[in-house]
């Protein structure tokens, strides 16, 4: 990429860069994610799991919930907090415990948080992961003060395209596997 681009540089890039990704690129490659997703052993091990609802041209969590829900897992998700600045994860038992916020995003209707030690496993987004699994999320740090609290196993999801070198602070978070469509 030549000269090193800073944080927000980089994220205008990726944002760029997957917006133009076909629809059909994006749902075939999302497939792929979801399908070794649901194969991982912490997946089928996990009985507590927080996913992202996929926002925008994400990769696609929502099939997530209902394959927890039928596979008898506990579904959590998370909800921004504007004060103090952070996420809670809150346990939703059907979609429509869920509604969209200010930004249009899916987020619980409840307020009722369950603590982040209790989770067995969390789906996080990102623009971008390395191949040590540090990921370039959006800019507000919202995961990065979320989960150092909890000891659950931590999965990023990303298109190949995006596993890539990006810069790392020392306060960023790394998710202990990235899976790809490759």
């Amino acid at each position: 990429m030549g000269a090193k681009l800073n944080k927000a540089e980089l994220r205008e890039i990726l944002k760029k860069e997957r917006s133009g990704l076909t629809i059909a690129e994006r749902q075939e490659w999302d497939q792929k994610i979801l399908n070794k997703f649901w194969q991982n052993p912490v997946y089928l091990k996990a009985r507590k799991l927080m996913v992202y609802l996929a926002f925008g041209d994400e990769i696609n969590t929502w099939p997530i919930l209902d394959q927890a829900w039928a596979d008898g897992k506990r579904v959590f998700v998370p909800k921004v907090q504007k004060y103090p600045k952070e996420i809670i994860a809150v346990e939703i038992t059907d979609r429509s415990d869920l509604k969209p916020s200010l930004w249009g995003i899916h987020e619980p209707i409840s307020n009722e948080r369950t603590a982040p030690d209790q989770l067995d496993l969390v789906v996080v987004p990102g623009l971008a992961f390395n191949k040590q699994g540090y990921r370039l999320g959006y800019g507000g740090g919202y995961y990065d003060r979320f989960l150092p609290q909890t000891f659950a196993y931590k999965v990023g999801f990303c298109y190949t395209k995006f596993v890539r070198e990006i810069p790392v602070a020392p306060w960023d978070q790394p998710v202990d596997l990235v899976l790809t469509e490759a």
